[in-house]
């Protein structure tokens, strides 16, 4: 494969430049003809508050439910270079993400062949989730930390301390890094026999332990970043307390957010819309052998009237169920410690119990893009649309960016 620079496919390079530019200048651009002057606060805002806030100011209050790597190394580094929190966070988080696909892709080639390697790195990047990539928070880090610890879990032999080191990182970074710990007992399982992986298992809890004693240490409570959550009305753990929200999601998507309001059926316009739009995808599943062009045409049809219908609240609960169907369709074609890996993530992303910021953390787990790439690999027509269509979302999610408006 060509390559741009040294260790770099040029798939790679070219993807995470064009895409940073098709967030940065539109985003740019609006603050600039809105709200001159004001471009680092809007780089600053949502969850990057919380984790800007940390590194000046240590741990406070909701604070505690963001997990701690991700600011200490922005700390560090702005300490030694003298330099602001905001710029060395932004940098960080777009060298990570450079980094983190560049392993991606050499996991994807590995276990799914060069092509669909290729596929991965252009729907990662020309994706609106990437802007995610782009600002200060801790996807990037998590992307790289938890691909370099399934790419070690797949060399041969297995290194003990680099498998301990790695899954650290990861459940230090995002409370979700500790689900690594299937994929590191089937691997060592698999070299060494079923007792091999409790060591480097209990290296890699060994991040969430650490979080759990600086909470205890600042605040008393070694499970604040827990109950942190409570201020985002999270309930974590195994239970049904999210079911109204799934419901009502899903009454908003089926039925119509006006009739979901008034739990009555006064907008009779809206459940029209929407059986027209699964009339004519039906119709294009049933010509698929028969007619693929037109079959691909009208399927296209339909998928851009239910995102016009449906809006943002449909792509959301689109996405959720794509991931679930992918992890179905992968299971064999990805290694056993990597497929684990993305069935546990989205087990415990469900478990939040609702489906704000759903997106985001799944388009930050490895083995859901490498399923993405692979399966959108076999659908060419999907994959050109998926690019631009993606393209374009990243281009508006950084105009609403820049208006303040919530985007995941």
């Amino acid at each position: 494969m060509e390559r741009a620079v040294r260790g770099v496919p040029a798939v790679v390079g070219w993807s995470w430049l064009i895409s940073r530019l098709l967030f940065f200048l539109p985003l740019a651009l609006s603050v600039q003809l809105r709200a001159p002057g004001e471009l680092a606060e809007r780089l600053r805002q949502w969850d990057a508050a919380h984790y800007l806030q940390i590194v000046a100011e240590g741990y406070s209050g909701d604070n505690f439910a963001f997990f701690p790597f991700f600011p200490a190394v922005t700390k560090a580094v702005a300490a030694v270079l003298q330099l602001a929190p905001l710029p060395v966070a932004l940098v960080l988080t777009n060298g990570a993400f450079l980094m983190a696909l560049v392993v991606l892709e050499r996991l994807s080639r590995r276990c799914l062949g060069e092509q669909a390697a290729r596929a991965v790195v252009l729907l990662t990047c020309f994706n609106p989730m990437s802007i995610f990539f782009a600002i200060p928070y801790t996807e990037a880090f998590y992307l790289l930390l938890t691909g370099l610890t399934l790419l070690v879990l797949l060399g041969s032999p297995l290194r003990v301390p680099g498998v301990a080191v790695l899954g650290a990182l990861s459940s230090a970074t995002r409370p979700t890094g500790v689900v690594i710990l299937p994929s590191i007992l089937i691997a060592f399982a698999r070299q060494r026999g079923p007792a091999a992986g409790l060591v480097p298992s209990l290296g890699a809890l060994g991040g969430l332990g650490a979080v759990a004693l600086l909470n205890w240490r600042l605040s008393g409570d070694p499970l604040a970043f827990l109950h942190a959550q409570k201020a985002w009305e999270v309930n974590p753990g195994f239970n049904l307390s999210g079911l109204p929200f799934w419901l009502e999601r899903l009454s908003k998507v089926f039925l119509g957010p006006a009739n979901t309001k008034a739990s009555a059926l006064i907008d009779g316009v809206y459940p029209a819309q929407f059986s027209a739009v699964l009339a004519v995808a039906a119709v294009s599943v049933g010509l698929r052998r028969r007619h693929p062009g037109t079959s691909f045409a009208l399927s296209l049809v339909a998928f851009l009237a239910y995102w016009l219908v449906a809006g943002m609240s449909g792509l959301n609960l689109l996405v959720v169920v794509g991931a679930l169907l992918l992890c179905g369709w992968g299971l064999g074609r990805l290694p056993l410690e990597v497929w684990a890996f993305g069935v546990a993530s989205l087990l415990a992303y469900l478990m939040k119990q609702h489906t704000m910021s759903l997106e985001r953390h799944i388009f930050a787990t490895v083995p859901l893009l490498m399923l993405q790439g692979a399966w959108f690999r076999e659908h060419p027509r999907w994959l050109r649309f998926l690019v631009g269509f993606g393209a374009l979302l990243l281009v508006i999610y950084a105009l609403r960016f820049a208006d303040g408006q919530w985007i995941g």
